[in-house]
């Protein structure tokens, strides 16, 4: 038997490997939350808004990787939401992750492109029926009337994502699509929200977990 007080270091000692559970509430007031972590950009969180612009340095710095925001809770079933103002982005991506990528809605802007190859790009989702790697680099969709980046350039558009057994309902703004596929019935224990050039707003975010 594990005595109490070495039970208690840890706990202390060990928190990363510790994955929350439950609803979330981030009101985006204060730079530090609980299950939420922001990376690779000098991010401001202040009167309920997170807010950074893309650094083409650090970008560079993380291998054509932007600023992110992570939350790291069991979101296998629930629904993630929020409100985000892009304002000259080349991409937004939101995923879900577990054991690798599972789920992921990537807008993009070929206007605000870097470079010939993400001026070729669409917006698009992306499954993973299994664990992600440089082999499977998982299935795209792109349901009609899926939103360019463009198309919500410097506007506030609220975003929601549904999962619950093998299917996530998606709305992003005024477009709505229900997609079935067994990647949504994988285990998923992370949520992020990144972005690549231009600058970025979010707010309102919660997670409901359901049953």
């Amino acid at each position: 038997m594990i005595h109490p007080r070495f039970m208690l270091c840890i706990l202390v000692m060990c928190p990363a490997v510790i994955v929350l559970g439950g609803d979330i509430k981030d009101s985006l007031s204060t730079e530090k939350f609980e299950n939420r972590t922001a990376e690779r950009g000098d991010w401001s969180f202040q009167e309920g808004i997170a807010s950074v612009v893309s650094d083409p340095e650090l970008y560079k710095k993380y291998t054509n990787h932007g600023p992110i925001l992570k939350w790291e809770t069991n979101c296998s079933r629930g629904t993630t939401a929020f409100d985000m103002k892009p304002t000259d982005c080349q991409r937004v991506v939101v995923t879900l992750n577990g054991d690798g990528h599972v789920f992921r809605i990537s807008l993009m802007d070929p206007e605000n492109a870097m470079n010939s190859f993400q001026k070729k790009s669409k917006s698009r989702m992306i499954v993973w029926a299994e664990k992600s790697s440089k082999e499977n680099k998982g299935e795209s969709l792109q349901p009609d009337g899926f939103p360019s980046l463009g198309e919500l350039n410097n506007k506030w558009t609220h975003v929601s994502l549904a999962i619950r057994e093998n299917t996530a309902s998606i709305t992003i703004g005024d477009f709505q699509a229900e997609i079935v596929h067994k990647a949504m019935q994988r285990d998923k224990k992370e949520i992020t929200i990144s972005f690549a050039s231009g600058s970025f707003q979010l707010r309102d975010f919660t997670f409901h977990e359901t049953p």
